[in-house]
């Protein structure tokens, strides 16, 4: 039974009407109603999810049939989290709150993030898009990453208008941030590239703003340690030495980015990432060995 206070129990044929409407994918301009903000995001989600941008394929999502090609698990999780935003936003909106990160991440503690929707959908897509690219991502941080992609994401296009250098202090904090956390400073890198591209596919060039510094800023530090040639190598080496074992696709890249994390002063050192890597849940003894000997080659190739 659903508790009384519960927002999954309140307004549940208007999160229906809202989804299936938002399917469209329509609404253009600022909104300012947290139920059309969660919807919204929801949306965009499946279309990363559904590989489609077609109402009728999105509708069908909603409705828990099957959409050719998508991963209908993945789809009906997504579906069931897009419901439960909508619904607590439609409990935000009646009660006068505003627009803000925990519209859709409840666990964000409510930071900035864009509300003009044409930007937004972007976000997300770029969002949703480095978290396929990545199965780093799901394999250790699971929905809930997915979660703070989206809103960090529509948190850095607000940045856009900034000028130069306060846009990469941001940023430079938020890799900071990340990194400590075990995703380094690549990803990000990875990510605002993403994100300039999706928003330069449906936006004028003020809408990208001083991103590409900030992308530019976070590349340059990382290779004055570790080149992009380095990445590849890295990647070669860990792919040699656990072949099929590899705790997840990309783990040289990973821990080569990790090392020029710790060079640059990002970060104290590498055991957020390489702790994961080389648990037990993820890798056999001899393989943690063979991975913390990758490691070890690529501190002594970095400069």
């Amino acid at each position: 039974m659903t508790a009384p206070d519960d927002p999954t129990d309140h307004h549940p044929d208007e999160v229906d009407r809202l989804l299936h409407e938002h399917a469209g994918r329509q609404r253009r301009g600022i909104l300012d109603d947290p139920s059309v903000v969660a919807a919204v995001v929801g949306i965009e989600r499946l279309v990363v999810a559904c590989a489609s941008t077609e109402a009728d394929a999105l509708r069908d999502a909603l409705a828990g049939r099957a959409v050719p090609g998508a991963d209908q698990r993945h789809v009906a999780q997504l579906v069931a989290e897009a419901r439960g935003h909508v619904s607590a936003a439609l409990v935000r909106r009646d009660t006068g709150q505003g627009v803000d990160a925990g519209v859709v991440n409840p666990a964000s503690g409510g930071y900035e993030i864009t509300t003009d929707a044409t930007l937004l959908r972007a976000a997300v897509r770029a969002a949703q898009a480095s978290i396929s690219a990545m199965p780093y991502y799901g394999a250790r941080y699971g929905p809930r990453g997915s979660r703070f992609a989206t809103t960090d994401s529509a948190w850095l296009v607000s940045l856009a208008s900034l000028d130069g250098g306060r846009a990469v202090h941001q940023v430079e904090w938020l890799a900071r941030v990340l990194a400590a956390r075990g995703m380094p400073s690549w990803l990000l890198e990875v990510h605002l590239e993403a994100l300039v591209a999706q928003l330069r596919s449906v936006a004028p060039e003020e809408a990208v703003g001083s991103l590409p510094a900030a992308a530019a800023r976070l590349a340059a530090t990382r290779r004055r340690h570790v080149g992009d040639d380095l990445l590849v190598a890295a990647d070669d080496w860990a792919d040699r030495a656990l072949g099929a074992q590899l705790p997840v696709p990309r783990t040289g890249t990973l821990l080569a980015a990790a090392v020029a994390d710790e060079r640059a002063g990002v970060t104290r050192d590498d055991a957020s990432l390489l702790d994961w890597l080389t648990h037990p849940e993820q890798v056999e003894q001899v393989d943690a060995l063979r991975l913390r000997q990758v490691r070890d080659r690529i501190r002594d190739a970095a400069r």
